[in-house]
Formats: structure tokens, sequence, C-alpha cells
């Protein structure tokens, strides 16, 4: 995605997990410094603070795994973060980032075989590398949210809410939080 004069990239979805995050610090009465420290790792390590003040000022491509880390520690969903608070169903709420992966992959696949294209037609369409396209396909890789928005402005969808639709039919059983933030069982998506 190209970035404008000032270094901004017009991504909905940079705009919407900037917009969620400053609403939570808000919320919560906490200073940037303060915030960053609610990032840690599975292995208990911080999220970098550069990290996290870049993604507030929309300046850095955040990935699926980052935004897992940053929805963990604020005890909200990878969802809401994406959305930034548009309504969601509430299955939305419970995927992980290895759910949404897969529902990415699902969509790609569902919108390839509507449209009758080959692996690599798509992989133009959606303005992504063959070998990157496949990666999509197998859920596999750190996603990160620039790829999401322009898969979804290549299929003309809403980046925040394409990946929560309802219209898209269910796939296999998806890994899902227990709760918001965290990782655990599995249903399957409507």
């Amino acid at each position: 995605m190209k970035r404008d004069i000032a270094g901004v990239v017009d991504n909905p979805l940079r705009v919407n997990i900037a917009t969620t995050l400053e609403r939570e610090r808000a919320r919560r009465g906490l200073s940037h410094m303060h915030m960053a420290e609610l990032f840690r790792t599975v292995e208990g390590e911080r999220l970098a603070y550069r990290t996290y003040i870049q993604t507030v000022r929309q300046k850095n491509n955040v990935t699926l795994t980052t935004l897992q880390i940053m929805a963990s520690g604020l005890h909200v969903s990878v969802a809401d973060l994406l959305a930034g608070g548009k309504k969601l169903p509430e299955w939305a709420h419970q995927l992980d980032e290895n759910a949404i992966r897969m529902r990415l992959a699902h969509i790609i696949d569902i919108e390839r075989k509507r449209r009758t294209l080959l692996r690599y037609k798509m992989a133009e369409l959606i303005g992504v590398a063959e070998a990157t396209f496949m990666k999509l396909e197998r859920a596999s890789g750190n996603i990160s949210v620039d790829t999401i928005a322009a898969i979804a402005k290549a299929l003309k969808l809403d980046p925040a809410t394409f990946l929560f639709s309802d219209k898209v039919p269910p796939s296999t059983d998806l890994p899902v939080s227990d709760a918001p933030g965290g990782v655990g069982s599995h249903f399957r998506v409507p």
C-alpha cells in the first residue's frame, strides 16, 4: 500500500487499530509507556514500545501475531482491533490469529472459485506474488494488516468486516480463543 506525503498508508485497518488502542488507553487512564507494558508475549517478553507507538501513529504494517499480543494484553479480541468499533457477530470475537488466517484462506478460495480464476490470476488480482498467495491460501505466514486491506480492496469488500461476515459459508473447525485474547478450543465458524 502506498504512503502519503506524511508517510501514512491509507489503510482503514491501521486507523481502526490505532483508534481502538487510543480508546483503550484513555479508558484505562494510562500513559503510552504504561500501555505498551501491557503487551507481553507468551514467553513473557514485552512487545517493543516502538512497535506500539508506531502502530498508534499508523506508521507500521502490523501483523496478526502482533495484533494477537495486543489483543491478549487488552483482553479484547483481534476482531475488535481490526473492526475498530464496528458491530460484529458474537462468534467473530472468539477468533484468534490462526482462525483469522484460516478464515482469510477460506474467503480467498471461495472468491477464486467463484471467479473461476487460476491461482496465479487470483494472486495478480489481489496484488501479491504467487508465493505469497500460496502462503495465504495455506493460512501460513504472518499476515499483515496491509495485505488484508489490499485483498479486501481488490475484492471490493470492506476491509474491517469482510473477515467476519456471516455471508461467507462455513469452512472447517477453526481454532478460537476461550476468551478474548487467549487461544484454546475449536468451533465451527458460521
